[in-house]
């Protein structure tokens, strides 16, 4: 459960938004997914074009900006 300061937080930025609290979560939560499973593809991409796995990537780190 949320801690009272949270519920507030939640509440207020749910009343600024338009939506019910529930919304809120609801969407937040959805976006948050999805952004993860996109997040995993790209990761998978390199993974694959690098010829490696996504853990190997990872514990390697060769992620750089090139």
């Amino acid at each position: 459960m949320f801690t009272p300061a949270e519920q507030t937080a939640l509440a207020a930025h749910a009343a600024a938004l338009g939506l019910s609290v529930n919304e809120y979560i609801r969407q937040t939560v959805a976006d948050r997914a999805l952004s993860w499973h996109r997040e995993q593809d790209a990761f998978r991409a390199i993974a694959q074009r690098l010829g490696c796995t996504v853990d190997d990537l990872l514990q390697r780190g060769s992620l750089s900006d090139d």
